[in-house]
């Protein structure tokens, strides 16, 4: 058995120095990796400062026999990644959603007439549920319920009523 072996054995077994040698011995290595994949040092090494962190927090479910230790710990630091991204999408969307909820809740009194208007426009189907959204703030799978419908179907009408309304009040301001 190998020195890392023997460590691994021992910080399974609760030796947090042990473990802090195993993670230390591996850190610039996962280091180096993420820096691939976010080609942002500052991002890289808050990601595999992360990856250590929960890779202490669940060291007792690592299994030497499944997988290296430098594995599993590219596999988290390879989620942490994959979960930023899907943040940083749900962060756009909601970023350009709410800067048209903004806009639909802080127009003038001239402009809300407009937005009045556009709204009016829209199918019965398709404004129930910006109005749930966007002024009364209304989750999703709340939305499907008051209509009676899938959530995949609330997502689709507001995208489409959100397409609509931005098209609307594009031509309005021409």
């Amino acid at each position: 058995m190998d020195e890392t072996e023997e460590r691994i054995k021992r910080a399974k077994k609760g030796d947090d120095e042990a473990l802090a040698a195993v993670l230390l011995e591996q850190y610039d290595f996962v280091y180096h990796y993420l820096l691939k994949l976010t080609m942002h040092p500052a991002v890289a090494e808050d990601m595999t400062q992360e990856t250590m962190i929960r890779a202490i927090e669940r060291f007792k479910q690592y299994n030497p026999k499944k997988a290296k230790v430098s594995t599993w710990l590219i596999q988290i630091g390879t989620n942490l990644w994959t979960d930023e991204k899907r943040k940083e999408k749900r962060a756009k969307k909601f970023t350009n959603q709410h800067q048209l909820e903004w806009e639909l809740r802080h127009h003038s009194s001239d402009d809300w007439l407009i937005v009045t208007s556009a709204l009016e426009k829209l199918k019965e189907i398709h404004r129930v549920p910006v109005i749930l959204k966007h002024y009364y703030g209304y989750s999703y799978e709340d939305i499907a319920a008051i209509c009676k419908v899938p959530i995949g179907t609330v997502k689709s009408r507001l995208n489409i009523a959100l397409k609509c309304l931005r098209e609307e009040l594009s031509n309005e301001g021409q």
